[in-house]
Formats: C-alpha cells, sequence, structure tokens
C-alpha cells in the first residue's frame, strides 16, 4: 500500500499537482534516534518532498504491530477519530491531490466501536484498494468490495491494484487472479503488474528522473498514471459538494489507498 500510494503522489507531482500523502495511523514503529520512527510514514513524506513534516505525515504512531486499536492500547492511549479526520481535511487544504493510506485493512479496528472504513467514510474519499497477487487474493479483494459496499450508506471504490511484491514461486494463482477478479469485481482493476519490491523501490525513489531505465518500472508507471487520471475524473464533481465546508471545494483530488 506505501508503495503504490508514493507512487500515485510522485506521478501527481511530476504532472504539476500540489500531491501530498499521510498515514494518520502507524503500527509496529521502532524506536530509533530517540523516537518512534514510521518506516511507512517516511516514504510517503519523501514521495511528498519534504511539504509534510515527518509529524504531519504520521501523526499517530504505536510500537506494537497491531491493529490501530490494540497497539493504542497497549501504550494506554486513545485514538479518536475526530481529531483524525481534522488532521487529515486540514492537510488536504493545502493539497491539489492528497492520498491517505490506511492501516491494516478496511476493517481493521481504530477503537472499540470504529473502524478503518469509519474514517474512510466521515474523510468522504474513494477507495483504492491494493491486494497482493498471491492464493487467496480473489476472496479478500471480493470481501473487501462486499464491505464497502454495505457499510453505513457505502463506500465508493475508485478502483483495484494487484501488487505483486515479492517472486510467485510455486503460486499458479498469480496468472489468473487479475483475469478473475475482472471478471467478478464492479470497480475496475486499474492496476496489474508483476515487479517486485526491489523495482517498486527503485520507481519510487528514481521517478521521474530514471522512468525510462526500466521497462517493468515504465510498465507500473503507466498503470499508475491511468489510476491517478481515473480517480480525478471520477471525484472531481462531487468533490466541490463533498468538502464545500472542509476545504472549499476547489477541485481538490483526494484519495484513501486501503
Amino acid at each position: 500500500k506505501t508503495l503504490v500510494a508514493a507512487g500515485l503522489v510522485r506521478l501527481a507531482r511530476k504532472r504539476d499537482l500540489h500531491a501530498l500523502a499521510v498515514k494518520p495511523v502507524e503500527t509496529g514503529c521502532p524506536f530509533r534516534d530517540g523516537m518512534l520512527y514510521p518506516e511507512d510514514g517516511t516514504l510517503l513524506q519523501e514521495a511528498s518532498e519534504g511539504d509534510l513534516t515527518l509529524d504531519e505525515c504520521a501523526p499517530f504512531r504505536f510500537s506494537l504491530p497491531a491493529s490501530p486499536a490494540r497497539a493504542a492500547a497497549t501504550e494506554g492511549q486513545y485514538l479518536n477519530l475526530h481529531d483524525i479526520v481534522e488532521h487529515v481535511l486540514a492537510l488536504g487544504d493545502r493539497a491539489d491531490f492528497l492520498v491517505v493510506e490506511g492501516a491494516g485493512g478496511l476493517m481493521s479496528p481504530l477503537g472499540e466501536d470504529e473502524y478503518v472504513a469509519d474514517l474512510a467514510y466521515d474523510l468522504g474519499f474513494p477507495l483504492v484498494v491494493v491486494a497482493r497477487n498471491t492464493l487467496g487474493t480473489i476472496n479478500h479483494v471480493l470481501q473487501t468490495l462486499i464491505a464497502a459496499s454495505t457499510f453505513r450508506d457505502g463506500l465508493e471504490v475508485a478502483g483495484i491494484v494487484l501488487n505483486q511484491s515479492t517472486p510467485p514461486g510455486d503460486d499458479p494463482s498469480t496468472a489468473s487472479n487479475a483475469r478473475e477478479i475482472r471478471r467478478h469485481a464492479v470497480p475496475p482493476l486499474v492496476a496489474d503488474y508483476l515487479v517486485y519490491v526491489v523495482v517498486l523501490n527503485l520507481f519510487v525513489q528514481f521517478v521521474p528522473q530514471a522512468i525510462t531505465e526500466s521497462f517493468s518500472v515504465s510498465l507500473l508507471t503507466a498503470a499508475l498514471l491511468l489510476l491517478v487520471l481515473h480517480v480525478v475524473a471520477l471525484v472531481k464533481t462531487p468533490l466541490k459538494a463533498r468538502f464545500k465546508a472542509a476545504s472549499a471545494g476547489a477541485g481538490k483530488v483526494l484519495v484513501g489507498v486501503t
């Protein structure tokens, strides 16, 4: 999720949009240099080219690698959904294109009765579902889509990204998962790429400088660019009404990654 979110921001900035990325809640943070170090948040901050501080990019950080609610509870803390929403919307006022990365899956608990889905609903951002290309991903994707469509009044899904972050090995499902997801899912599969984590890291670090140096990276770039354009087209009109009070409308584009 983090690499896809960072890639979206890099591409949007390359096309002269003031794009930012934020991961409001990050768990499993190691203790480094006297603080809890958000590895995902740091990558997103770098993709935002320093326009956010680390505390703005990853404001709520916990050491336990668990759900946000559980990780916060072990440190005697409680996550306030309103505070998270206000923080994200404040960043939205500063951006043309804002990518928000979730913590865990759509139904990962943020509190006793609140989930990442509640955050997505309160923000009103369309979702980008990022899934691993591995055995079981068809069920995972379809269950996420069902949860999104039935949560409260329903959550808008902009598209699905199928990600191969490790070599497929002996898993034969990797050859057909994309085809099956396209067959069964209503939202479009907007990016399907077979690139490993080394290539993804090169993409995030060196786009646009080295964008033509790898055929795989170029394919990934094209796929993510289509996703950017798709999201812009999807949310450009309703955003004016959806965020009138929070961000003065003004054609902002905001995306949630789960």
